[in-house]
């Protein structure tokens, strides 16, 4: 695990691996979706613009929904943040750089975002929307290994200490936030081996998920029946997807609608299933013919 990937000479500024995988995932699906529209000669010039709002969506909205989960601690017990170099204190919520941020919010946010923009420019949604989400699963495989390097988004406890998982080092979000929730017997095996009880490798089961999705996505995409094909398609394989490896899933602070059964990222995933299937039964065509754009 390597949080830090370098630091910036003379600033001494670190660039943390979280960071650096969720801009270069970012940024290959913005250039996969950018061929796909190359491919269809429609509106390449289109996506590149999109790129910047649906960076700003999936940020607001994966902050929101990761505030709304944990917003004792946002509004009760830590309202205020300090910026030592200034300082200045500012509310909690706006300390990006502290972390805090939710894939479903992401995608709902930059699903908004697209909404919003392909309104304003009068083009078409659906074809567009398939655009732009066929990239989506290859920038979560990268975003999932800057999870791995800071520790978050971990999977349960393995039964033996000699299983085949991983382990995080002190600093890491799992090790330190074991230490605070592990039984007594769990924490003296951390203290002693510097680093976590061998964990299910839940951030890698998911990048490794997510590519297979995105193999498929480039496969219906030449072959669709509709318009937003593509895009119920991701849905319905990422919410199945996320839905089974939630149950492998060992961070609590995710949040539970119902606690210990049923996570907040399952109940989205549950409504984005029942949504998506409901669309793709209004929206299937009458034939088997797949459509051009």
């Amino acid at each position: 695990m390597h949080p830090i990937l370098f630091s910036l000479p003379f600033i001494n500024q670190p660039i943390h691996t979280y960071g650096a995988m969720i801009v270069i995932g970012f940024l290959l699906a913005l250039n996969v979706s950018k061929w796909s529209a190359k491919k269809l000669g429609l509106y390449e010039t289109d996506v590149l613009d999109f790129g910047f709002w649906a960076l700003i969506g999936g940020l607001v909205g994966a902050r929101l929904v990761y505030i709304a989960v944990e917003w004792q601690d946002y509004f009760v017990q830590h309202p205020w943040t300090e910026i030592a170099l200034l300082g200045v204190k500012i509310p909690s919520v706006l300390a990006f750089w502290q972390g805090g941020l939710v894939y479903w919010g992401a995608f709902l946010g930059g699903f908004l975002a697209c909404a919003w923009f392909t309104q304003s420019r009068k083009l078409p949604k659906l074809l567009f929307f398939d655009i732009m989400v066929l990239g989506v699963p290859l920038a979560q495989a990268f975003g999932r290994l800057g999870c791995v390097s800071a520790g978050c988004c971990y999977g349960q406890a393995l039964g033996s200490e000699n299983s085949v998982g991983l382990r995080f080092p002190p600093g890491s979000a799992a090790y330190d936030t074991l230490m605070n929730t592990a039984p007594e017997s769990m924490k003296t095996y951390m203290i002693e081996h510097a680093h976590t009880w061998p964990l299910f490798p839940s951030q890698l089961a998911e990048s490794f998920g997510a590519l297979i999705i995105f193999a498929i996505l480039v496969w219906i995409a030449s072959r669709k029946y509709f318009h937003g094909h593509v895009l119920l398609t991701y849905a319905v394989l990422y919410s199945v997807m996320r839905s089974c490896l939630e149950l492998f899933r060992g961070d609590i602070e995710r949040g539970y609608v119902i606690q210990g059964v049923l996570s907040t990222s399952q109940f989205i995933s549950l409504c984005v299933v029942l949504v998506a299937l409901v669309a793709a039964f209004v929206m299937r065509p009458s034939g088997t013919k797949t459509i051009s754009p």
